[in-house]
């Protein structure tokens, strides 16, 4: 191969690096702007939000209304099961898992202090679809979580969140094991399972 020709090849495969890391970039900046708007909707406002549940929930669901897609959440949550589910029980189950997960997890974030929350440098990246963002959260406590979002840009070019891990605990899996075992307690009816999914995230909450 000439020299010529090995100098284009070299740009080509810099051009298509800048690309791919300016890429998984856009994932970080969309990381960014969530934990920003965390920290000035939700966190700044605490002694409001604290007596005013509906709309700290409001809240919180504005700010993932473009991150997160619960009715894709809630089908990897019920896994292998999501096939055998009515339309109707597919829309019910996402909807039980949206409202409690955002009552649960937005009381959490007014433990926050919102001048130690710090957006990590993206690290090594593993070779499938996801981008993994790494976000180091401080509690007014002193308690230190860990959370990494996991990216996946959607057809449209937006970036979503897949799966999240808080201090090395996969939520998403963790939350489809649950689930599975639920419908083997529950004689793999489908009904009964998200009647108890149900009851189960309720006392989460």
């Amino acid at each position: 191969m000439s020299n010529v020709l090995l100098k284009i090849v070299f740009t080509f495969v810099l051009i298509g690096s800048g690309l791919a890391w300016g890429g998984v970039e856009e994932a970080r900046d969309a990381v960014i702007k969530v934990v920003d708007a965390f920290r000035t909707d939700i966190v700044a406002d605490k002694k409001i939000l604290v007596n005013d549940p509906v709309l700290l929930e409001k809240r919180v669901n504005d700010i993932l209304v473009d991150v997160v897609d619960f009715d894709d959440f809630s089908k990897k949550v019920m896994g292998k099961y999501y096939r055998r589910a009515t339309p109707e029980q597919r829309s019910r189950f996402a909807n039980v898992t949206k409202d409690t997960l955002l009552k649960t997890y937005g009381a959490s974030l007014l433990e926050l202090d919102a001048d130690r929350i710090n957006v990590l440098p993206l690290g090594p990246q593993g070779r499938g679809k996801e981008t993994k963002v790494d976000v180091d959260f401080e509690m007014e406590s002193g308690g230190l979580l860990n959370i990494s979002f996991y990216m996946e840009q959607a057809k449209a070019g937006n970036w979503l969140l897949s799966n999240i891990v808080i201090n090395n605990i996969n939520f998403g899996l963790t939350f489809r094991k649950q689930f599975a075992v639920m419908m083997e307690q529950n004689r793999n009816d489908i009904e009964m399972a998200i009647s108890a999914w149900r009851e189960s995230l309720a006392k989460k909450a």
